[in-house]
């Protein structure tokens, strides 16, 4: 019976693993192809491309959204967080954007982007962040 028990708990300890190094294989991707994306139209680094991007208001506030707010926050870009900031409309549920994300950018994502960014300044309370990818500026 014991034994059992810990092949179950192996089997289910492996499932975990292989769960999460397929997240960091996939958000790895993601954020690598968003800021290829950026750099595609904008000079600088990647994070000045990505600001760039978002400020840039000929891109759709959907693309906005998913490439740049979202790639900021994954990055915890201090640099983009004043840009952030000013955008965001004390919304974290995103109930001012839900179905809109056409006609305004999505204050959900920019919620998350600013919490993840100011998670990681110096002094914040910290909370667990896995790292599986490197800060735009670091």
């Amino acid at each position: 019976m014991k034994r059992t028990i810990a092949l179950i708990m192996a089997g289910l300890l492996g499932v975990v693993v292989v769960v999460i190094l397929t997240l960091r294989i996939l958000i790895s991707h993601s954020v690598r192809e968003n800021i290829t994306i950026a750099e595609n139209h904008y000079p600088g680094s990647a994070e000045d491309a990505l600001i760039a991007y978002l400020s840039d208001t000929a891109n759709s506030t959907d693309d906005r959204t998913k490439i740049a707010i979202w790639t900021l926050g994954q990055t915890r870009s201090t640099k983009a967080l004043p840009y952030l900031q000013e955008l965001y409309n004390e919304d974290p549920e995103g109930r001012t954007c839900k179905g809109r994300h056409d006609s305004v950018l999505c204050q959900r994502e920019l919620h998350k982007a600013i919490v993840s960014i100011e998670n990681g300044l110096p002094g914040a309370k910290k909370k667990i962040w896995l790292g599986f990818w490197q800060r735009t500026d670091d």
